[in-house]
């Protein structure tokens, strides 16, 4: 009997440590997703969105938009992962902390007018935001640029904006 009790309290502790270890396919508990839109002159959508690892989705619509105020929903939360993984795989942790806002230095042209989208991302202890003024032309910058539309593509937030 006492050899049953043995075996029985191994298995469980393994089935406890098991449980315990992150899966590698996981979002990090402390992974936050952020997009914020800002204006332009020629009234352009002002809006912020937060994506969590759980997949909760808060939107806050501000100007220009369809939709005022907060809105809170769910996401699948592996498109938060696929999410996690576009912004490792775009080197967004290398990029510089911002482009075209205060300098135009780098920028291939200049647009007259365009948004700005400040991005960031916060996940498995590490954290990094880009401010992006999109008056900026330079082809470098597309990867950034197409960062910015999947979080927009992820929340769906066309439904809100357009």
């Amino acid at each position: 009997m006492r050899t049953r009790w043995v075996v029985l309290v191994s298995l469980l502790s393994v089935a406890i440590a098991r449980a315990a270890q992150p899966r590698p396919d996981a979002v990090p508990a402390d992974t936050i997703i952020t997009l914020q839109r800002g204006g332009c002159e020629k009234r352009c959508a002002v809006y912020k969105i937060m994506l969590f690892a759980d997949g909760t989705l808060i939107y806050d619509g501000q100007y220009y938009v369809r939709k005022d105020g907060v809105v809170s929903t769910k996401v699948d939360v592996t498109a938060i992962k696929t999410l996690v993984d576009e912004f490792r795989t775009a080197g967004y942790f290398t990029m510089q902390s911002q482009y075209g806002y205060d300098n135009t230095t780098g920028c291939q042209s200049v647009r007259s007018d365009a948004p700005v989208a400040i991005s960031s991302i916060s996940t498995g202890g590490v954290a990094k935001s880009v401010i992006h003024h999109r008056r900026c032309v330079e082809p470098a910058l597309d990867r950034l640029t197409q960062l910015e539309d999947k979080i927009d593509k992820v929340a769906n937030s066309g439904r809100w904006i357009k």
